[in-house]
């Protein structure tokens, strides 16, 4: 069952797409794991021109944060000072991203770019996280990173700690950066570092980056939608709605597994991916793009083209108002998940 990607010019199978957004949402909610890292090359697979696929994952990831959001504003899990500042600074790198992304573009070579940065980042990632699980821990630096950090100049006083303002600088450029060139969500980049660097605790630093990823993913597809002409809403909404629901069961599995083989698929999986990366990379062509006079044929299509800002603009509010319904429904769904998990525990104990 065939289905035109007017933005991404190209016709996908709508089952493997729903398949792709089921699967990636089941492995983040299993693993809390983005599922850009895994979602981008295979959608490069199937033919999605990268810069789309890119810009795409991060209109998608508009509508995927609304709940957690909200989730851990009420929760408290969110310092608004700090916050604020890696917004900003998100915005300064994530910019940057997408006219770099823009200039790669134009050269012809963005998906080579791209796939050489998925090949290294997850080859990288994956090694280190088989030595962690294989037990290898690396020589405590813990000390030197501390005084490292504490010796940095402009300190200041936020809600959960007092540090420099650097950090939070840069942990929000880097991750605008990344998430601007690569389609990837900030949980890679800020969490850890607010973690190791910081010293939040997981759960604030979990609400500290979707507090900064759900404000530099809107600004980030407003300007891939105007600068690359790289969003396509049909594909985002079909992402959303396979990833939110594939989510759902990930959790509710993922707590019966225990924590090391856990790691260990993760480490292969993300291994997986890189090595999936280096072979596009350098064995397979890009599939053919329709020709943009064939594309804006489509309403959709000339509607981007034609009125790049105010279809960029729609596509945030849609996301934000899909994200919003979508995760409701799969609120309920878990919490019926885990009431048939507890009464068949109490059935087998």
């Amino acid at each position: 069952m065939e289905i035109f990607l007017p933005v991404a010019g190209v016709e996908v199978n709508i089952i493997y797409i729903l398949l792709l957004g089921l699967i990636v949402g089941f492995l983040s909610g299993l693993l809390g794991i983005g599922g850009g890292i895994i979602l981008n090359p295979a959608l490069i697979k199937l033919g999605v021109p990268p810069i789309v696929t890119v810009g795409t994952s991060v209109a998608q990831m508009v509508g995927a944060t609304v709940s957690g959001f909200i989730s851990h504003l009420k929760l408290k899990n969110v310092d608004l000072k700090m916050g604020w500042i890696m917004v900003f600074s998100g915005f300064l790198g994530g910019g940057f991203g997408v006219l770099i992304a823009n200039l790669l573009e134009q050269a012809g070579h963005f998906r080579t770019f791209v796939l050489s940065l998925y090949t290294f980042y997850l080859g990288f990632t994956g090694i280190t996280m088989f030595l962690d699980v294989l037990g290898k821990k690396k020589e405590k630096k813990e000390s030197k990173l501390k005084n490292f950090i504490d010796s940095l100049p402009f300190k200041m006083k936020f809600a959960f700690t007092e540090i420099s303002v650097l950090v939070p600088v840069s942990i929000g450029a880097f991750a605008g950066f990344l998430a601007a060139i690569m389609g990837v969500g900030g949980g890679f980049v800020i969490i850890p570092a607010l973690i190791y660097l910081a010293g939040f605790p997981v759960q604030k630093a979990v609400g500290m980056s979707l507090f900064q990823m759900i404000f530099v993913t809107a600004f980030l597809t407003y300007f891939h939608g105007t600068v690359n002409h790289g969003v396509d809403i049909v594909l985002a909404i079909l992402l959303m709605l396979g990833s939110s629901f594939g989510a759902v069961f990930g959790s509710a599995f993922g707590q019966k597994v225990s924590k090391e083989k856990l790691k260990f698929v993760m480490a292969s999986l993300v291994s997986a991916v890189a090595v999936m990366s280096f072979y596009q990379l350098f064995f397979e062509k890009p599939k053919p793009k329709i020709p943009l006079e064939q594309a804006l044929d489509n309403p959709i299509s000339k509607f981007a083209f034609e009125n790049p800002s105010l279809y960029s603009i729609t596509v945030i509010v849609i996301s934000l108002i899909l994200g919003f319904i979508i995760s409701s429904l799969t609120h309920r769904l878990k919490v019926y998940i885990e009431i048939l998990m507890e009464k068949q525990r109490h059935k087998n104990a």
